[in-house]
């Protein structure tokens, strides 16, 4: 039985590659364009990005849109780890199937950001994309009252829209040789049904400590796969050795793209999101309602914060103190986004608008 599964992977592997062949050749004047599609939809973008930027207009959605963020990374991690999916740019290098056939191996391009490190099922671009786009396209149809209307114009456009993104993002992971197109359509699926769970929840009934056990279990259940797979006879970061051993060029390679980096993220952005809701600067301005200048400067605000810690640069010599530094700046990532930047604003709206009073 496992030599018919492992024949049938090999066979949808074999004429997955002769798809991504095909697009390179194809398409390989538009790489630029590729390459933009996949920088812009990287599930760290949800979290450094999108939710900052809706959190600065829409509260409410965009409490809505980190949740879910951090709902689908965590599951996308926890399976990849599951289902142990090969990345094409080094099972053509694994694979005996060339061999037996007498073949050439395939002349599939690395790109520098082919290189991810996880295991490439189901994917992650394509997950997260569907999970947090899905809240965002629910969310404003819900606005203009066109949730329930499937014939509406607007929702037909709505939906469209979203599903020509998620396969331009699947097409351009598939181009760069980082996935297999059944670990796009997986991920996509997998994506709208976290959307659709995770969704549901009230978040303003949750409080800290609701927050906190919710980073516990998301890191214990990720360990917890790790140290089951490992009792298993499995190496969980098998997919980190086959990309340092088959990755075109070494500096591709980043620790941000390992799962353990992933883990960081999801947890610090959890903890952080507890903390800042809860806390006192949050209290102070969650009520106010903040006119359209004020809700620009938040954007502006914590947008800059955001690409600011993109030039953090973290100590890499000890990998322990890497990922617990990559911890801590995601909590209070969180915690600014959420909390500092609408306190910040609302106190210098407060007081220029004391002033000009003063003026007139």
């Amino acid at each position: 039985m496992e030599t018919v599964v492992s024949d049938a992977m090999d066979l949808v592997y074999e004429n997955s590659v002769s798809v991504i062949h095909s697009l390179q050749i194809r398409f390989q004047q538009q790489s630029g364009l590729f390459f933009l599609i996949s920088n812009v939809f990287d599930p760290r973008y949800a979290f450094l990005f999108l939710t900052p930027l809706i959190l600065s207009f829409d509260r409410s959605l965009g409490k809505k849109i980190l949740f879910v963020s951090i709902v689908a990374e965590w599951s996308n991690q926890v399976l990849k780890w599951m289902l142990h999916g090969e990345r094409p740019y080094w099972w053509i290098h694994e694979t005996g199937v060339y061999n037996r056939t007498g073949s050439r191996l395939p002349d599939i391009q690395q790109y520098f950001l082919t290189c991810e490190t996880g295991p490439g099922s189901p994917s992650g671009h394509a997950m997260c994309s569907a999970s947090v786009w899905y809240v965002v396209v629910e969310s404003l149809l819900r606005k203009v009252g066109a949730i329930n209307k499937n014939s509406n114009v607007l929702s037909s456009m709505c939906w469209s829209t979203y599903t020509l993104a998620l396969a331009a993002v699947s097409l351009s992971r598939v181009f760069l040789a980082a996935h297999f197109p059944h670990q796009c359509v997986l991920g996509i699926s997998i994506g709208v049904l976290v959307a659709m769970a995770a969704g549901k929840i009230d978040l303003d009934r949750l409080k800290l400590k609701h927050y906190v056990l919710m980073t516990i279990g998301l890191f214990s259940s990720a360990l917890g796969t790790y140290a089951v797979l490992k009792m298993m006879g499995m190496n969980p970061m098998w997919s980190v050795d086959r990309a340092v051993k088959w990755c075109a060029k070494q500096e591709y390679i980043h620790l941000d793209t390992t799962p353990f980096f992933s883990m960081t993220r999801y947890c610090g952005f959890a903890l952080g999101m507890g903390l800042g809701l809860s806390s006192p600067l949050f209290a102070r301005v969650s009520s106010v309602k903040f006119p359209p200048y004020a809700k620009a400067a938040c954007a502006v605000l914590a947008l800059s914060v955001a690409k600011l810690s993109e030039r953090i640069v973290l100590p890499k010599a000890n990998v322990y103190l890497f990922y617990g530094l990559a911890f801590a700046l995601n909590v209070v990532l969180s915690y600014v986004f959420l909390a500092v930047v609408p306190f910040v604003v609302f106190r210098c709206w407060s007081v220029l608008d004391r002033k000009t009073k003063k003026v007139l």
